[in-house]
């Protein structure tokens, strides 16, 4: 056994964790810089007050004994490999979520579970900086809409709603995520959880003081935007409010809000300050806990050798071949023609290393378009599923979708419509790793797992074929059905 001084310990695994899983942090870093979209710049203000958390928890973290439990060392390890999967399928929002559980389950396996049960409220607080808390944003915005609906309602203009469309009398409202209030929710929801944490209240009365502060969050948003509405409508869309900027105006109404949050925990029965904690003369004079060196040396095995290691073994393998695949050729009837240039059909897929596209009619003048698109390495920004990438395309608007099944194998169906009101088809697989998939989620995640030990290619493949003057496509998908047969070998 060894000592060691636990606060440098933790910064050194801090480090260490943010240097060898360096595309989690590099992410938060770019959004809590962001003064565009502006929703996670308080990002570097958690992490210092995590780091004042930590620090006001040293005497409790220098007299904490070592305790190292083996489960630790493998909920480490398996969350390690969860966020390998996820970084090399590039689902962004899954492996900086899994980031400060890395960094926690490292701790706790080396200085043991008692410290770690000290850093679990600034490891849980570094939360509130995490982006992916963003996936909230479209259900705040669409709880936003549905409630300026009934407020409208009752006081006037009357307003009609499209999507996230309010029109009234004199001028139109787009409620954007960026009206849902989240940057409200999340400021107010950390405020409250360190409000109890500095006051050391019972778990009782935190989860009281939260919903109340995400409550008055949701009302101080839902003001601020009635009151935009209203003021628009006075002074027909001439207000300030309406005209320029409504930004410092939110942050106004919430700090109503923060005002009202204050004043109204009082009446949760609040108990007195906690007197802080006393530490004998032993406990402030040690350097630190003892610690254990084979638990500390497992911990950074582990940290630092399985994302090694699944960098040396897709190392060894060749890149993928791209070449043309099954699915593009048909046999007779079917005969290739020219690619329609004006066709309305225009998927989007940046980065990709190979697109394919080719078109084929039938004797009966059926025509079917077809493309496919491959990626050797799919990463953030050049990938099959992500920000920028369409099947679809910009000039058609998808109508609904499902699952069908034909000739032994499952598509994907679309049924679009283009500006014309012309409907038709689109049926489309995924080809990953050897296998096919129709669902985005699994071909993603089935990308990761292999893509952790080798190069696996990546592909998509679809068939558009027009509806005509149906009402329900079912020649269309006859068609399909039948093109896609002649495809098989």
């Amino acid at each position: 056994m060894t000592r060691l001084p636990p606060l440098w310990m933790i910064l050194a695994l801090a480090l260490l964790v943010a240097l060898i899983y360096w595309p989690s942090a590099a992410v938060y870093n770019k959004e809590w810089l962001n003064f565009a979209s502006i929703t996670f710049t308080h990002g570097w203000l958690v992490v210092a007050v995590c780091l004042a958390l930590v620090l006001r928890s040293r005497g409790e973290i220098a007299a904490a004994p070592v305790e190292p439990r083996p489960w630790v060392l493998v909920a480490l390890g398996g969350s390690i490999l969860a966020w390998l999967v996820c970084y090399r399928a590039s689902i962004q929002g899954l492996h900086i979520t899994l980031f400060p559980a890395i960094f926690w389950l490292a701790v706790t396996a080396a200085l043991g579970l008692p410290v770690g049960r000290l850093l679990a409220f600034p490891v849980v607080f570094f939360y509130f900086a995490v982006p992916s808390v963003a996936l909230l944003g479209s259900l705040l915005q669409a709880l936003t809409v549905y409630v300026l609906h009934g407020l409208l309602w009752l006081t006037g203009p009357s307003a009609s709603i499209s999507g996230d469309i309010i029109r009234i009398p004199n001028g139109s409202f787009l409620i954007e995520e960026g009206c849902s209030g989240l940057h409200f929710m999340i400021v107010g929801l950390a405020v409250a959880a360190l409000h109890g944490e500095l006051r050391r209240d019972p778990w009782r009365i935190r989860a009281a003081q939260l919903a109340l502060m995400g409550l008055l969050a949701l009302l101080a948003n839902w003001v601020r935007v009635y009151i935009i509405i209203e003021a628009g409508y006075l002074t027909n869309m001439q207000s300030y409010l309406v005209r320029v900027s409504h930004y410092w105006f939110g942050w106004g109404v919430f700090a109503v809000a923060l005002i009202g949050f204050f004043g109204l925990a009082a009446l949760l029965g609040l108990p007195p300050l906690p007197e802080p904690p006393h530490y004998s003369a032993v406990h402030t004079a040690a350097r630190g806990p003892a610690v254990s060196p084979a638990a500390l040396v497992s911990t950074v095995l582990l940290l630092a050798g399985l994302p090694a290691l699944s960098s040396g073994l897709r190392a060894l393998q060749p890149p993928p071949d791209l070449q043309a695949e099954a699915g593009l050729a048909a046999r007779p009837p079917w005969s290739p023609v020219p690619a329609d240039s004006r066709s309305s059909w225009l998927p989007t897929f940046p980065g990709a290393d190979q697109q394919q596209r080719l078109a084929y009619q039938d004797g009966a003048g059926h025509m079917v378009e077809v493309f496919r698109v491959a990626y050797r390495n799919q990463h953030q920004g050049a990938k099959l599923i992500g920000m920028g990438t369409t099947l679809v395309g910009t000039r058609l608007h998808s109508r609904s979708e499902g699952v069908i099944d034909t000739v032994g194998e499952g598509f994907r169906e679309s049924e679009v419509v283009d500006r014309a009101g012309a409907r038709s088809l689109i049926w489309s697989r995924y080809e990953t790793a050897g296998r096919d998939f129709v669902s985005p989620f699994a071909a993603q995640l089935w990308y990761g797992i292999n893509a952790t030990v080798s190069n696996p290619p990546a592909a998509l493949i679809a068939y558009h074929a027009p509806c005509g003057a149906e009402a329900n496509c079912e020649e269309a998908r006859r068609v399909l059905r039948g093109f896609v047969a002649s495809t098989m070998r």
